[in-house]
């Protein structure tokens, strides 16, 4: 049960708010300019190939878009309100300034030019465009996914998203489980959320029900130098750092971490580039961009960008295998996952190259960040009840009251040993010489079926494929003699004949935060602090958890 209280603190939450790189036509702009996360060979030859994140389904969870910014003119987007509720869970509208909040505005409508929103479907889908020839716009490196783009705030000129107007705190607040719950629905496959908020126990199975579809969630850290946690342990209480989703930090061209939040924290996951990078001068403005720190907000669009072109050269690929590939072949990775010890820089930092070379499919069905956690979270004392709890036993969840991780936690766990339990079966009917095994994995059986007739993606596999021709569970010797006994019949049936005639996805409205890079406040105090001692670097006398992914099958 969701306390009042909690609503109330849930209505407090904040985003991360930073302007990302875009990208380019190739031989038109200067690398230097701020889109060099995007002006590079290997974006380019992706390009060449048709690799441009066709067919593959994004959804932006942010700010009001601007509608009409140039650099989206062509992009294929879809816009939607987002869930806004009280404290009983009712839907409300949310009016800002007395007015219905809607899901854009036009461009200097109240004075606005861009958005946090704008900004981040720009470095995603965005076509290089600016409101005048003379200066270069954002664009996105992958210019041809489909974007629905959910809106929680309203646009604003400071740091943070302006919140529903209220009388009462919980009065009216962003319902992130269901945003989360509408880009599944959707059928998306990445999910981009720079933001970071609290949550609470009613927003887990919206989440959950992301991770059951193999949906990539892409989030950023805090801009800021509190440290976080000490391993990477996950925590369900923020949306930044839900077990399972892919928490960035930022770094410049060299790999080196932004300034803004160089410090540790364990729940980072990978590395990816906001630091020099093109963004607006202001909200306000429609005159020129610059380079600068476009903070984690940035690194984690751009990051959704490069998963949306492994997606679409990688078709059979679930979610998490792409994130298996992601972890595993970083610029430090070689192949295994290899996490920083210093907990700053995650498994390493993204490298496309290896995304779109390295197949996937060779890594199993498990999101491999999510199990870490669940690994990493066993071994304190503090934490290894958090995602083993059950609401029978134990409806007030764990912790103290100021410090409560809520039952419903329990789900997390659960699915993780869903997608293990899946993985096996996966394996055993590998081992049994089944084909189409994959129709047994936790991506595909999601919804409580097995589906063999479409790629990840949704596209229908080829008619001569032949996954579709056999049942997965049954030997090939098999079929093989079931062939031919049938071939045999069949060639005497055209003798006869020629003898006798001739024949197959709250958010919270963050009501404080970031924005272009910036420091982000905490209204509800600093960050939990860390309540286990040392992670895995060696104090507390902890084992560092198992390899994520280890035993994988080919």
């Amino acid at each position: 049960m969701v306390s009042r209280w909690s609503r109330v603190k849930a209505g407090c939450a904040f985003a991360l708010a930073c302007v990302l790189p875009c990208a380019w036509t190739p031989g038109a702009f200067a690398a230097d300019d701020g889109r060099w996360p995007v002006a590079n060979d290997v974006v380019a030859a992706a390009w060449k190939q048709g690799i441009d994140g066709s067919g593959v389904k994004v959804a932006v969870l942010d700010s009001q878009a601007v509608e009409d910014y140039p650099a989206l003119k062509h992009a294929s987007i879809t816009y939607k309100l987002g869930r806004f509720h009280n404290v009983d869970d009712k839907t409300v509208e949310c009016k800002v300034d007395g007015k219905p909040l809607t899901a854009t505005i036009k461009s200097g409508e109240g004075g606005y030019y861009s958005s946090h929103g704008t900004d981040m479907l720009a470095w995603i889908v965005g076509d290089g465009s600016n409101y005048t020839s003379k200066w270069p716009g954002i664009m996105g490196a992958a210019p041809k996914a489909d974007v629905l783009h959910i809106t929680d705030g309203a646009v604003n000129a400071g740091p943070a998203v302006t919140p529903c107007d209220q009388k009462l705190a919980g009065d009216a607040t962003s319902d992130s489980g269901a945003d989360v719950k509408t880009a599944v629905d959707w059928d998306a496959r990445i999910l981009n959320r720079s933001q970071g908020g609290d949550l609470v126990s009613a927003d887990y199975a919206g989440y959950v029900d992301a991770l059951r579809h193999g949906v990539v969630m892409v989030g950023g850290r805090a801009n800021d130098m509190n440290p976080g946690l000490d391993d990477l342990t996950g925590d369900p209480r923020s949306m930044e750092t839900f077990p399972g989703v892919v928490m960035v930090n930022s770094v410049d061209e060299s790999g080196n971490l932004a300034s803004t939040s160089d410090v540790m924290d364990g729940n980072v996951a990978v590395l990816s580039y906001g630091m020099n990078v093109l963004g607006p001068v202001n909200p306000l403005s429609n005159v020129y961009n610059i380079a600068g720190n476009g903070g984690t907000s940035t690194a984690a669009a751009v990051l959704s960008s490069y998963l949306a072109l492994a997606m679409q050269k990688w078709l059979d690929a679930t979610g998490n295998q792409i994130i298996q590939s992601l972890i595993r072949n970083t610029k430090s990775g070689k192949g295994k996952p290899v996490i920083d010890p210093e907990r700053k820089r995650g498994f390493g930092e993204v490298d496309l190259n290896a995304l779109l070379t390295v197949g996937p499919t060779q890594y199993k069905d498990v999101n491999p960040i999510l199990e870490y956690q669940m690994k990493a979270a066993a071994q304190y004392p503090d934490l290894k009840d958090w995602y083993t709890q059950d609401c029978k036993t134990n409806p007030d969840g764990v912790g103290t009251a100021a410090d409560n991780v809520p039952c419903e936690a329990g789900l997390i766990g659960r699915e993780y040993e869903r997608q293990q339990a899946a993985w096996k079966k996966v394996e055993q009917c590998r081992s049994d010489g089944g084909s189409d095994c994959m129709q047994y994995s936790a991506t595909n059986t999601a919804d409580g079926s097995t589906n063999n007739t479409t790629t990840p993606n949704g596209q229908a596999k080829p008619e001569g494929d032949p996954s579709q021709s056999a049942s997965s569970g049954m030997p090939v010797w098999l079929w093989g003699v079931i062939g031919a006994g049938v071939a045999a019949i069949a060639a005497g049936v055209i003798i006869a004949l020629v003898v006798s005639r001739r024949r197959r996805t709250r958010a919270r409205i963050p009501v404080s935060g970031v924005a272009y890079g910036s420091v982000r406040s905490y209204p509800n105090g600093p960050v939990p602090s860390r309540p286990y001692p040392g992670g895995s670097q060696g104090s507390g006398g902890q084992a560092p958890p198992a390899e994520p992914g280890a035993g994988t099958a080919t």
